[in-house]
């Protein structure tokens, strides 16, 4: 179980700096409004993988599938919540 927790926590990271990366990489700068949602509909689709994948996971046992599942949904809406949250308030000290 804790492998699985561990595995998904690192494709979050993953998903947001590797984004940023490539992002940065091209040269691309979002504007506010995209900048602020990426991290969100990020987290859309992190939910989309997890609860997709997760269920049918047989590293573990069935009794432990959909907790770990909603463990992970729910991270990875913290985590990139956060995300948001940092650019939000770091707009908002901008102006």
């Amino acid at each position: 179980m804790a492998a699985v927790l561990a595995g998904g926590i690192i494709v979050i990271w993953l998903a947001l700096s590797g984004g940023r990366a490539l992002l940065n990489a091209g040269g691309i700068q979002l504007h506010w409004p995209a900048d602020l949602l990426a991290p969100l509909l990020l987290a859309a689709l992190e939910t989309l993988l997890f609860l997709l994948t997760v269920p049918d996971a047989p590293v573990l046992e069935e009794a432990r599938r959909w907790p770990v599942a909603g463990a992970l949904v729910a991270l990875a809406w913290v985590i990139n919540g956060a995300v948001a949250g940092r650019v939000w308030m770091r707009r908002r000290r901008a102006a």
